[in-house]
């Protein structure tokens, strides 16, 4: 019915064509800006929200296995190397913590900035060996579908019955 009258010449079709392409990088490039500009925002945002909360813990370093009973709180040990807060870790284990981060995120580690470093306490063990906690916070991780690095134990406890 109308296939007569929508016929259009080679001309006219590149035409169409050239006009669509345009129209899409268009919209490709302003939506380019549009990421790049609100990835400014946020990180203006983000050096304003870090600067007002210093006194923030360090965000805790995933570990797979716990690690000694921790009887009491006491006062952490706090250095410094290179400008980074180390608390409760030495060197050598503060530089392969921020290489594995390197390793795993793809990023340089010239290009990642630390501020400190905290060992986390691993949970309380009572009447439990350290390969025996290992299993069951793996079993328990498993079972859940919870990865270990998201979970959080306070204490592991042998219960007799």
């Amino acid at each position: 019915m109308f296939a007569d009258k929508l016929e259009l010449t080679m001309s006219e079709t590149m035409l169409v064509a050239v006009a669509g392409i345009i129209v899409v990088l268009l919209e490709l490039a302003i939506l380019a800006t549009l990421i790049v500009f609100l990835s400014k925002i946020f990180r203006a945002l983000e050096g304003k929200l870090d600067s007002s909360d210093a006194s923030a813990p360090a965000v805790p370093a995933a570990t797979s296995a716990p690690s000694a009973p921790v009887a009491a709180a006491p006062a952490p040990a706090v250095a410094s190397a290179g400008g980074i807060q180390l608390i409760d870790v030495d060197e050598p284990t503060a530089a392969v913590l921020m290489a594995i981060t390197s390793d795993k995120t793809g990023i340089p580690l010239e290009r990642l900035s630390f501020r400190s470093i905290r060992r986390i306490p691993g949970p309380e063990l009572i009447n439990v060996d350290e390969p025996t906690a290992a299993a069951i916070m793996a079993i328990i991780s498993d079972e859940s579908g919870i990865p270990l690095e998201r979970l959080s134990f306070k204490s592991i406890k042998k219960v007799e019955e």
